[in-house]
């Protein structure tokens, strides 16, 4: 199974499961976080990140990773 599915369900249950939501969430982050680090920078990771980060409170981590994904995006729009 893949990391990115992992991390789908982990935050997944996150929603369902209102009392174990915190633990639940600081696993994806783990797992997303060693995701990034041994697979290299993928953009659907650092999507993830933001989600988890927005979710567990840190609002203004997740909109700026949300930001630079969709800054990236633009700039591979615009290169030939």
């Amino acid at each position: 199974m893949t990391a990115s599915i992992r991390i789908a369900r982990l935050v997944r249950a996150a929603r369902r499961y209102p009392l174990l939501r915190r633990g639940l969430l600081v696993r994806a982050l783990r797992l997303c976080q060693q995701a990034l680090s041994t697979q290299g920078v993928n953009e659907e990771r650092v999507l993830w990140l933001g989600i988890i980060w927005w979710q567990l409170g840190e609002r203004r981590r997740g909109h700026d990773l949300f930001r630079a994904v969709q800054e990236r995006r633009v700039l591979a729009r615009k290169s030939p």
